[in-house]
């Protein structure tokens, strides 16, 4: 049953962008029973004790203070998002219950840390590349803004308009934000397994930043109905972060990315 807590967070996430793409209440009402599911399964676990808080390790605390955020979340937080608490506190719970579940996972070695690095660099290549997509059409909205601002229409008469600009790349930081939140946590996984930490210093900061700035473009989107011009300078920000993330994990040659064997 561990395994079930993370893969209905993460569906109770991915059902909830669907709802928030397509407007469908259905989708929202899926996500709320995935994520109802989630803490219930977490509740019994720890009754029928199958996980034993007393162990006081930092993947059971991290676990049962899912559940705890869950639980205030759905009394507290609801009554004020509705149909949108579970895209911001379902990756939550995903990224806090994975590492309980991967530390009874010892194959020893190797084959191990190789299995779950290939994973995350295949997860992070894919969403790095299609935010470096969102952001060429963030840099495309801004010239074709600055034209429109500018009154120089007919030179860029041949570009997309704004609108359909800013529902494409929307659409893909949409697309690529569940790919960067499992390649993130297995980032942290990787280094637990490798270096005997969590946190590795410098990368770890900027990865953090840098999946923040993504996940408050897409929050404020929803709530504040962010610009799209905004939308795109943060865009912006938040792939160059991306890229310093490459330069700082090249420059201090982590052993998290490194191959074993």
């Amino acid at each position: 049953m561990l395994i079930l807590v993370p893969v209905l967070y993460f569906s109770s996430f991915i059902s909830s962008i669907y709802y928030i793409y397509s407007g469908k209440l259905s989708f929202s009402q899926v996500s709320n029973w995935l994520f109802l599911f989630a803490v219930l399964c977490q509740i019994v676990l720890l009754g029928s004790q199958t996980i034993d808080f007393k162990l006081r390790n930092i993947e059971t605390s991290l676990f049962v203070a899912s559940m705890l955020l869950s639980i205030f979340a759905y009394i507290f937080i609801r009554q004020n998002i509705k149909n949108l608490y579970c895209f911001f506190i379902s990756p939550v719970g995903f990224i806090l219950t994975v590492p309980l579940l991967m530390i009874g996972i010892e194959d020893g070695g190797s084959a191990y840390n190789n299995r779950i690095l290939i994973i995350h660099v295949l997860l992070n290549i894919l969403s790095h590349t299609t935010l470096l997509i969102s952001s060429i059409f963030s840099i495309l909205f801004i010239f074709q803004h600055n034209r429109f601002k500018n009154k120089k229409v007919r030179k860029t008469s041949r570009l997309p308009g704004l609108s359909l600009i800013e529902k494409i790349n929307f659409n893909l930081i949409i697309c690529s934000f569940p790919l960067m939140t499992i390649g993130l946590t297995l980032g942290f996984l990787l280094s637990k397994n490798q270096i005997g930490s969590y946190w590795f210093g410098t990368v770890s900061v900027i990865s953090i930043f840098s999946w923040l700035i993504y996940f408050c473009i897409i929050q404020m989107r929803i709530i504040y109905k962010l610009s799209g011009f905004k939308i795109s300078i943060l865009s912006l920000l938040g792939f160059t972060s991306i890229i310093a993330g490459y330069v700082f994990m090249y420059l201090l040659d982590l052993p998290s990315h490194t191959f074993i064997g």
